[in-house]
């Protein structure tokens, strides 16, 4: 999606986008913000929306800068975190530029990872990375490809059950992706980019950082099919979160 496209969304956000902090049942990322808090540290929300973690870093770090594509959802941030005078907002596509605001002791992005045009995807990451202090921390969230593919496994276990033919339960459990090899998934019809976890090690300690955890979000089955069947439970669908520091 381009600045206009989020532009778009930014009114019907809440209810389009996948809120993971809320999903976040664990409290995996607020325990990492807390835990790399400290006084005069700095922390950097890279893709931030409309703002969903911002009072989060803003009640434990001096400066949180805000940072987005959209200015749409720069605006609906700004309004819903008027309790909070230490945020500064950011206009920015990080793909094209890195201007405005400075590297940070902490940096959180959520699902910002996720285009899956290669030539678009590595400049992000580069300054992504760049965007931490040297010894400072980034904390990330993407999207698992092995969680994808547990999800059509489990699709496939579902037409079984249903009666299908096995020929015709595999076709329609099939995913909707071309790229598989390289994480490459449609999700709502767009090319999304999925993560495995040793990729993830290997592409952090390119960009020299030392990868500290690489844990588990779990979501609910319902956030895969409409109305999961009882006997299906764990293991749940996932996102990597990922804390890792900048050596």
């Amino acid at each position: 999606m381009n600045e206009q496209d989020w532009d778009h969304v930014a009114e019907t956000f809440e209810e389009e986008i996948f809120n993971v902090p809320a999903n976040d049942t664990k409290g995996i990322i607020e325990g990492w913000v807390e835990r790399l808090a400290a006084p005069d540290r700095t922390a950097t929300d890279l893709g931030c929306g409309v703002g969903r973690t911002l009072p989060m870093l803003a009640d434990r770090y001096t400066t949180v800068y805000a940072v987005d594509v959209s200015s749409q959802c720069l605006s609906i941030a700004e309004r819903n975190c008027t309790d909070h005078s230490n945020i500064r907002y950011v206009h920015a596509d990080l793909s094209k530029d890195r201007n405005g605001y400075p590297a940070t002791d902490v940096v959180l992005c959520i699902n910002t990872l996720l285009n899956a045009a290669i030539e678009v995807r590595e400049p992000l990451i580069a300054r992504t990375v760049r965007s931490v202090k040297r010894g400072g921390h980034l904390l990330m969230v993407v999207p698992s490809l092995n969680s994808v593919l547990l999800t059509a496994y489990r699709h496939l276990q579902w037409n079984l059950r249903n009666g299908m033919d096995p020929r015709e339960a595999q076709r329609a459990a099939a995913l909707n992706s071309k790229g598989l090899e390289h994480g490459t998934v449609l999700i709502d019809d767009v090319p999304t980019k999925h993560y495995l976890k040793e990729e993830i090690e290997v592409l952090l300690d390119t960009h020299g950082f030392n990868v500290q955890a690489i844990e588990k979000l779990e979501y609910p089955w319902s956030t895969e099919f409409d109305s999961p069947p009882r006997w299906m439970k764990a293991p749940y669908p996932w996102d990597w979160f990922v804390a890792a520091q900048r050596r």
